[in-house]
């Protein structure tokens, strides 16, 4: 029976997945052990709500616990931070699906938007093929959703205003083709493979028209589903600054005891590295008290307010782009201190900056997301339709 999610329980499990994730970036998938252990500490049941036995937990305390999972293991971060995400997009199921879906407690619902396949509509449903890319956990997942584009015999079906009209669906892991083909240079025990399917049935009633991003009554209508999908960059970031809070410590224990060669002092003693442990230290608080702030006030305004969408988006999203890009900067700070042990596979730290590396280019928070932001601030057409729904 999964317990509810906190941040003891977190620490509790931090030996445990310590002790495999070495052993799991070798095989580029969660090892079981980490799984079965996250599952029962309710770690995937954050942002599902009370009605179907979920959390349903305030933001900031929900990205508390994502953040402190990347500062021991970013791959168990973001597996973890992608997976409750993903659970909100059940919302415009019936009631019933939902429940069948997310009323497991050991749910670990997983899928995929990019690249979209195709949807046919059919009398009862929809019928889709596809490929997609970054399944995250998918060998884990107990469903998996998958974005599709809505075509028929004359090509893409576009709504009034020329978009794509895009579907979303649910099936069962055992109807997907799992691929390897997640080799990269980071977050390798994400298990983040492609997936794909031919010609699959799906009902209409584990489907459903991408379209505004609103529930006005049932178990989705509260204040936590009204933040809107910016929260998905939000969680992004808050892995990434994890990362770089990780990347801090290991550091400050190499500091203490490493000589740089041709040298006579620890690392700790140069004047330099005093003064990048500081820069890298700023960076990382800078870019947790903005997210947390922005978040705190978002959540404020959603409790008799509107969801957060448009142009109330933008204070949350440029939190999570400055936290991606600051996260960054203080890693780097921190790496090129380190010298040469710092290339080692058996520094911690190489790890960390691949994996915040390969975050970083997640086009959720990649730095074309300013751009897009930038648009709206300015009153211009906005390319990221995500920023819309």
């Amino acid at each position: 029976m999964a317990t509810t999610a906190s941040l003891d329980t977190v620490r509790d499990l931090e030996p445990l997945i310590r002790r495999h994730a070495s052993s799991a970036e070798e095989r580029r998938d969660m090892a079981p052990e980490v799984m079965s252990a996250l599952v029962d500490a309710g770690l995937f049941r954050m942002w599902i709500p009370k009605a179907y036995g979920g959390a349903e937990m305030e933001p900031n305390e929900a990205l508390k616990i994502m953040e402190e999972l990347a500062r021991i293991d970013g791959s168990t971060g973001w597996v973890v931070s992608n997976c409750v995400i993903l659970a909100m997009f059940h919302q415009f199921l019936p009631s019933m699906v939902v429940k069948e879906l997310l009323g497991d407690p050991g749910t670990v619902p997983c899928g995929a938007f990019w690249p979209p396949g195709t949807a046919t509509a059919t009398d009862d449903g929809y019928v889709i093929n596809g490929n997609w890319s970054f399944g995250s956990a998918t060998r884990f997942a107990t469903s998996l959703m998958a974005l599709s584009v809505l075509a028929n015999d004359d090509g893409p079906v576009v709504d009034p205003s020329g978009s794509p009209v895009s579907v979303v669906t649910f099936f069962d892991r055992k109807d997907a083709k799992l691929l390897d083909t997640w080799h990269t240079l980071g977050l390798r025990a994400t298990g983040s493979t492609n997936f794909s399917v031919t010609n699959l049935a799906i009902p209409r009633d584990r489907s459903y028209v991408l379209g505004p991003w609103e529930t006005t009554e049932g178990p989705f209508a509260g204040p936590l589903y009204r933040m809107g999908l910016i929260l998905d960059a939000v969680r992004i970031a808050q892995v990434g600054v994890g990362i770089a809070q990780g990347s801090l410590e290991d550091f400050l224990a190499l500091a203490s005891v490493k000589t740089p060669a041709y040298t006579a002092r620890v690392t700790a003693d140069r004047e330099t590295v005093q003064d990048r442990v500081a820069r890298a230290q700023a960076l990382i608080q800078a870019a947790r008290n903005t997210l947390r702030a922005t978040v705190r006030d978002s959540w404020k305004a959603v409790q008799d307010g509107p969801r957060i969408t448009g142009p109330t988006c933008v204070p949350m999203g440029l939190a999570a782009a400055f936290a991606i890009d600051a996260s960054a900067q203080a890693l780097d700070l921190l790496y090129e201190s380190s010298g040469s042990t710092a290339f080692r596979d058996e520094c911690p730290l190489q790890r960390r900056f691949r994996d915040l590396q390969t975050l970083r280019q997640n086009a959720v928070t990649s730095w074309s997301r300013y751009e897009s932001l930038g648009k709206i601030i300015l009153g211009r057409p906005n390319d990221w339709p995500f920023h819309q729904l």
